[in-house]
């Protein structure tokens, strides 16, 4: 669409949207109108005779039309013909049931008739009222007080029946408005929060772009810009605040254009064609043309490393994003729109999945996404058709050699017999949602493998599980695990959760709550892969943990690298110094053994003593050693 074309699609939708708008304001003003001029009617059911001599004279000043029946005793049939707006009805007059006439009405009243009961005293005017009449009125009866208590009865049914209607075309209004504002906004080529080209205007600059490098045998380079965990900078600040991080990051992007390329880049090298759009909420896109040069992408590669790797500062707030960006080249790696955004757009998921930084695409980043999806697929189906199982893998005490507890392991083997690695699917699930599925999987396979081996008298102390961030997030896993708890029959006591040190040392106060929570039940809590994480060793103090297991990248070295057994003694003395209970994980010899039996190490898990076993295996090992 042109400039022109948009900007007429656009005066003509406020045309009509303003139209629409006056036609239904004429409307509620033409309903208002109407009420006020239209004349109210009546039924007087009375055997007084004042009553029914008075009472429509005094009426009819009012501009209500009374009836007045010769034969009130078939009060309901003549309220029910006429439905009148008001009924005026003695509180003496009684039915063929016994009934007061004036109950029969109100039971039965179409819901705009209104009922005022004549009273001959205090007893009858709370009965009435306790009945739900509209109003009452008491002998003597002053007619003219009572017909002008009537009219402004029946203006009030006119300002409700007004209100209704404009109620009504207010919510036509709002609907309308609602429409008129899509509509202008899917014709608009900018988004609103950061002023950027939007996707379908960024899609229609990478056509532009394409057909103009075609005519110059030149290229075009598509970058995607992600980031690891903007979506928790929204939860914590809000949209508001966020839009503002947003707007900063477009900013950020569009100058690191404009200083590209490099001041003593020739001519013939620099970037002709450069653009900034905003693909959606947590994504950007970067559009630039060139004649090939590699240095001028090498050098925005880097500035906008460095620029996005700046804190930005939002309301006195310090935010620090992980950027991901992903590159794909035209006519290199794709020959049309969709194909060439999409991988550019993988390629940032790669880095994504990396931690960060900026990754090329590949033909091998198709296929690691394509894995992934197909991973995702059968992992769904592999929990429906039951192909997960547990592995089980000894803890074992240093001084006594003896079997301690059991580490529950993911297994996947496929129905072809392909084994999918716990490494890749474990990730999967927790990127696809299916981590709550997957943990609760191996909770409840664990537990009840657990209570089959007490029964059959093992005498096992414990069964350790791992637990997700993800699980921990939920803020059902407490509940989660208190259930499986009680269909196992299990002490608390003999269930370890072990959370990553990644996944708990953030300082994310739902983790931390359902930690305090856990403990609460009384199972253990463990620290996995502890040392690989980035977290302060101070922050362990605020934890509620029991057992802190030692990463096996410094047991590998503990008797060949000196940093490494000055890590594993430091770990050691500061998890005894604590409290904690600690065992060293991927034990694989006995000088390894030897090792931590000297620092004080508590129990180890690895080769050295077993691989994971399955349930079988595990009890006849455990047996043996009683």
């Amino acid at each position: 669409m042109t400039d022109s074309a948009e900007k007429a699609a656009e005066q003509a939708g406020t045309v009509e949207f303003t139209q629409n708008i006056r036609q239904l304001s004429m409307r509620a003003d033409t309903v208002d109108d109407a009420f006020d001029e239209t004349p109210g009617t009546a039924v007087l059911l009375c055997k007084d005779n004042g009553s029914r001599k008075w009472g429509p004279k005094w009426l009819s000043q009012v501009s209500l039309q009374a009836t007045v029946p010769s034969d009130p005793s078939n009060a309901l049939e003549i309220v029910r013909s006429t439905t009148p707006d008001l009924v005026f009805v003695e509180a003496t007059l009684v039915g063929g049931s016994g009934e007061p006439v004036y109950r029969t009405l109100l039971d039965a009243a179409d819901v705009n008739t209104r009922v005022v009961v004549l009273c001959n005293g205090s007893r009858e005017i709370s009965a009435a009222l306790g009945a739900g009449a509209f109003d009452v009125a008491c002998k003597p009866y002053e007619w003219q007080a009572i017909s002008h208590r009537a009219r402004n009865a029946m203006r009030l049914n006119s300002s409700e029946a007004s209100l209704a209607a404009s109620n009504e075309a207010l919510s036509e209004a709002i609907e309308l408005a609602n429409t008129a504002r899509e509509t202008l906004r899917s014709q608009q080529s900018f988004e609103p929060v950061t002023g950027l080209p939007n996707k379908s205007k960024f899609i229609d600059l990478l056509r532009r772009g394409m057909r103009a490098v075609d005519k110059d045998r030149g290229s075009l380079a598509v970058i995607v810009v992600g980031f690891t965990r903007f979506r928790l900078v929204i939860e914590a600040m809000g949209q508001e605040q966020a839009d503002q991080v947003l707007t900063e990051i477009g900013q950020t992007l569009s100058g690191c254009l404009r200083d590209t390329p490099q001041p003593d880049a020739p001519e013939s090298r620099r970037l002709r064609t450069a653009v900034v759009a905003t693909l959606d909420q947590f994504r950007f896109g970067l559009m630039l043309t060139n004649s090939g040069g590699e240095d001028e992408l090498a050098h925005l590669q880097q500035l906008l490393l460095d620029a996005l790797s700046r804190p930005i500062q939002v309301s006195g707030q310090t935010v620090h994003l992980s950027a991901c960006l992903g590159l794909a080249l035209y006519p290199q790696d794709a020959d049309d729109v969709d194909s060439l955004l999409q991988r550019a757009d993988n390629a940032m998921r790669d880095a994504q999945s990396r931690g960060g930084g900026f990754k090329y695409y590949c033909a091998e980043t198709d296929a690691a996404a394509a894995r992934k999806l197909r991973i995702e697929h059968l992992l769904h189906e592999a929990l429906d058709r039951r192909e997960l199982s547990a592995a089980y893998q000894p803890i074992v005490d240093v001084t006594s050699n003896r079997i301690v507890g059991a580490e529950a392991l993911l297994r996947w083997r496929q129905p072809d017999g392909t084994v999918v690695p716990p490494d890749e699917f474990i990730e999967i699930a927790e990127e696809s949602g299916l981590m709550i599925r997957t943990g609760e999987f191996i909770l409840r396979e664990a537990c009840s493998q657990f209570r089959d081996w007490q029964d059959r008298g093992l005498g096992l102390p414990l069964i350790c599980v791992n637990v997700s961030k993800v699980q921990l997030a939920s803020g059902t896993f407490a509940a989660t695990v208190r259930h499986a708890l009680e269909s196992s029959r299990m002490d608390p006591a003999e269930l370890e959760l072990e959370i990553s040190e990644r996944g708990v040392l953030a300082g994310d106060d739902d983790v931390i709550s359902q930690l305090h929570e856990l403990k609460a039940l009384g199972v253990r809590l463990s620290i996995d892969d502890f040392g690989t994480g980035d977290s302060a060793i101070a922050y362990l103090k605020e934890l509620p943990v029991d057992v802190l297991k030692i990463d096996r990248s410094y047991i590998a070295g503990l008797n060949d690298d000196e940093k490494d057994a000055a890590i594993a003694s430091a770990m050691i003395a500061l998890a005894q110094r604590l409290g904690l209970f600690v065992v060293a994980e991927g034990v694989e010899s006995i000088s390894q053994l030897e090792s931590l039996r000297a620092l004080g190490c508590d129990a180890y898990q690895g080769f050295l003593f077993a691989r994971p076993l399955d349930p079988d295996a595990f009890a006849l090992r455990a047996a043996d050693l009683r």
